[in-house]
């Protein structure tokens, strides 16, 4: 019978270790990445189904940040957001304002900032698929602010969105003047 030594052991268990550290520093940064892509879409999805909504139902649409069934502040968005028919445009649900979707709440840390021109919390679309002269972006930052893991979706006033790239290939995307993307301290 041959058996193995210590020695050998060891090295199994050594060379395992090091496969086993290196494997879940791995899946940590693919579920960063996937989570970071997760909140991204679902963004996505709300602002084009707002510019559809607008279309369709032929008047203005908001998409706000929003922790209950009304618009909260500008950036509290991680607490959720809503998508409604805005009859008197004013960018704020009121109580006979038609509700068409709701957005959960981001997981604990993960932050989302809108930033637009003319300044405003919320997002209007127009029944021509226009924004109301808001070109602008949302910024995704997820917990710890790591700047290889934060998104961006920039919107023109014509109401076509798209997400930033990593154009020059460091790992981390570029705005839409090519400065990389870096999320504000908390």
């Amino acid at each position: 019978m041959r058996g193995a030594t210590l020695i050998e052991l060891l090295t199994a268990l050594a060379v395992a270790g090091v496969l086993l550290a290196w494997g879940g520093v791995e899946a940590t940064r693919l579920l960063a990445a996937f989570r970071a892509d997760a909140a991204v879409a679902q963004m996505l999805g709300a602002v084009r189904f707002a510019r559809h909504a607008a279309v369709e139902r032929r008047g203005t649409v908001t998409l706000c940040p929003a922790a209950a069934d009304r618009c909260g502040r500008r950036n509290d968005w991680h607490r959720g957001a809503l998508v409604f028919l805005d009859r008197n445009s004013d960018g704020r649900r009121s109580p006979d304002e038609t509700m068409l979707r709701r957005l959960p709440r981001l997981r604990d840390g993960e932050r989302v900032y809108w930033r637009s021109f003319r300044n405003r919390t919320s997002l209007s679309m127009l029944p021509t698929g226009l924004t109301d002269w808001q070109n602008g972006n949302f910024l995704y930052c997820p917990p710890g602010g790591d700047p290889r893991y934060a998104r961006q979706l920039i919107l023109n006033a014509q109401g076509r969105i798209r997400q930033a790239r990593d154009s020059d290939g460091d790992g981390v995307r570029e705005d839409a003047a090519g400065r990389a993307l870096a999320c504000p301290a908390p």
